[in-house]
Parts: C-alpha cells; sequence; structure tokens
C-alpha cells in the first residue's frame, strides 16, 4: 500500500467534496492534524474510520487504499421511474413514517448523486414538486423534464422498493467502481432449489445457468430493480423515457453486485405491502434510536447541506419527532 498515494487520493476527493480538513476531521470524529498527516503520506487512516471516510469522500474502501481517483472524475447522475401502480400507490405513499420517494431518493444520496431525473405519473410529479420542489433545500437537483445535463453514467431505480441492510452504501458504491460496466444489484432469496436465480462467475458477470465458468452459490441471488450503465448502454435499452429490463438481452456483457445475507428488498406492489413495510420500519426505528432514510440527515452527512442548515431544519419542525430527531444529531 502507498501512503503517499492514498494521501493524495484523500487530498484530491476532500476538495472535490468541498471540506476543509477540519470539517472532515469533525465529521469522522479526530483530529485535523490526523487528517493533515495522512494527506502528507506520514500514517494511513485506522481501519475503524474507513467506512465513514469512503462514505463522506463518495468512494469505496477498495478505491481509497489503492489511491485510486480515476473513475471518480466521471460524473454520475440519477434515474427513478416510478411506475404506475392498479392500486393506487404513488411517490406520496405513506410507509410509516415518511413518504415512498424519500426511500427512493435516499438511495442516490447515499452515493453521492445530486442530479436525478424523475419519471412518473402526475399524481406523484405534484406530490414531490409539493413536497421537495427542485430538491434545494437538501442540496440535490430534481427534474421532470428534458432539460437534464446528461452524465457519462447513470444509476436507474425502476419500482417502488424499500431496501435495508447493513452499510449498504458500500455495495452501491462497488457496482460504480467500473463506471463502463452495466451492473445490476442482486441479493439473496432463498436456498438454491426449485426457482433458479441469477448465475455468474467469478469476476460476477452475468452467465446462462449450466456455464463452465458458473460459480455454485449456496443461496439464489435475485437481481433488484437498480443498476448501473453509461449513456450510451442506457439509451440501448431504451433510454430514459422508455426504460426496459425486457432489453437487457441488448447488452453483451451485464455484471452484478451482489449484496450479502441479511439484506432485506420490500416491494410495495399492494397495501398488505405497504402495510408490511411500515411494521417493518417501524420496529426497525423504534430497535435502534435512528430514523431511516431521513434525507436531511443524509443530506448532512454527504455533505450536500452544513450543519447550520440541519439545525434550521431541525428547529423549524421542533414541535414534531422529526424535528427533534434532527436537532439530535447536532446536539
Amino acid at each position: 500500500m502507498d501512503n503517499e498515494r492514498v494521501g493524495r487520493a484523500i487530498s484530491y476527493l476532500r476538495k472535490r467534496a468541498g471540506y476543509t480538513q477540519k470539517d472532515l476531521a469533525t465529521r469522522i470524529g479526530i483530529s485535523d492534524k490526523a487528517v493533515s498527516k495522512w494527506e502528507r503520506g506520514i500514517s494511513l487512516p485506522d481501519i475503524s474510520l474507513l467506512g465513514k471516510l469512503s462514505i463522506l469522500l463518495d468512494t469505496d474502501t477498495d478505491s481509497l487504499l489503492a489511491g485510486d481517483v480515476i473513475h471518480h472524475d466521471r460524473g454520475w447522475g440519477g434515474v427513478l421511474k416510478i411506475e404506475d401502480n392498479p392500486y393506487g400507490i404513488y411517490a406520496g405513499t405513506m410507509i410509516f413514517d415518511k413518504p415512498l420517494v424519500y426511500y427512493l431518493l435516499g438511495y442516490f444520496m447515499l452515493v453521492g448523486i445530486k442530479n436525478i431525473r424523475i419519471e412518473c405519473d402526475s399524481e406523484s410529479r405534484n406530490f414531490i414538486q409539493h413536497e421537495l420542489g427542485n430538491g434545494e433545500r437538501l442540496g440535490i437537483h430534481l427534474t421532470f423534464d428534458e432539460d437534464y445535463r446528461k452524465p457519462l453514467n447513470y444509476m436507474v431505480i425502476v419500482g417502488r422498493s424499500i431496501i435495508y441492510g447493513v452499510d449498504q452504501t458500500r455495495f452501491f458504491q462497488r457496482a460504480m467502481v467500473h463506471p463502463d460496466r452495466f451492473t445490476v444489484l442482486s441479493l439473496p432469496k432463498g436456498m438454491r432449489g426449485a426457482k433458479q436465480g441469477l448465475t455468474f462467475n467469478a469476476e460476477k458477470r452475468i452467465v446462462e445457468d449450466g456455464h463452465v465458468d458458473q460459480i455454485n452459490t449456496q443461496y439464489n441471488y435475485y437481481n433488484m430493480p437498480i443498476f448501473f450503465c453509461t449513456a450510451e448502454q442506457l439509451q440501448t435499452i431504451g433510454g430514459i423515457d422508455n426504460i426496459s429490463f425486457s432489453a437487457f438481452d441488448l447488452i453483451d456483457e451485464i455484471y452484478t453486485e451482489v449484496l450479502d445475507r441479511g439484506y432485506v428488498e420490500l416491494p410495495l406492489n399492494t397495501w398488505d405491502d405497504v402495510d408490511d413495510a411500515s411494521s417493518f420500519i417501524r420496529t426497525v426505528q423504534k430497535a435502534c434510536g435512528m430514523e431511516v432514510y431521513c434525507l436531511e440527515e443524509i443530506a448532512w452527512r454527504r455533505g450536500f447541506i452544513t450543519t447550520e442548515q440541519l439545525k434550521k431544519y431541525g428547529e423549524e419542525q421542533i414541535t414534531n419527532p422529526h424535528g427533534r430527531y434532527i436537532l439530535s444529531l447536532v446536539s
């Protein structure tokens, strides 16, 4: 491991994120002298700090320790497609204490994506615009129009699924390490048996079942409605306005990033699904004492908004539990 290379990477990513050495040190809970030593190649971050450091610097731990910042120069944008639902489940449907769209936008924000194009029906659009405007309050930019600064790469979310698991950001970021690849996220949903899931090789490239390079896993893996691709690849499967999973066959090579056991995906297709997801979120929040997918908290921890802005938002809502939770983050 090259200390100086790692130090240069930390310095570059810190400045790109808009932090001073003191800002970064405060968010991690160390001294600014320690950050200075990292950047000068005198020492390396303690292993216990790598997870939080990688989140703050919008990278993954492997790239950070390798001093690899080349792929960070590529621009990433987000596309959120909220499909019509026959039961009337839409962006504003409450999942315990927050609307569905908060969870979906949270996925983009966790990996530092600020520019997000949304495709949805008029009811969802009206709700999002009333609730979040153009996203400026959270340090992001939401648009529903073609006037969208087209990035080199896209993170695409289709549908209405809530995903929960420890260190989720790290798995999303790992899918972004190879920006030229078309990568889908997948997770284990059962033991090997009746229904066959995705099959892939040692490089995590999806192959046909029975392929000579196939890895025989103990569990069946199934893809989630989240994928990462180049602008050209997105155009191949229909473009922003007509994203089609059925067109995946047009992509020569598709890779997968597999999430660990213990991750949960909760599709929201019926009102029973909404009830189940609300009970799950309620249980998690009650047990751990934190709000799941609190957008103000994510925006603050990702450096999209300042501590002063966070305090202001908390004070504006001090009469309700959400506002008091926000204030507890900086008290």
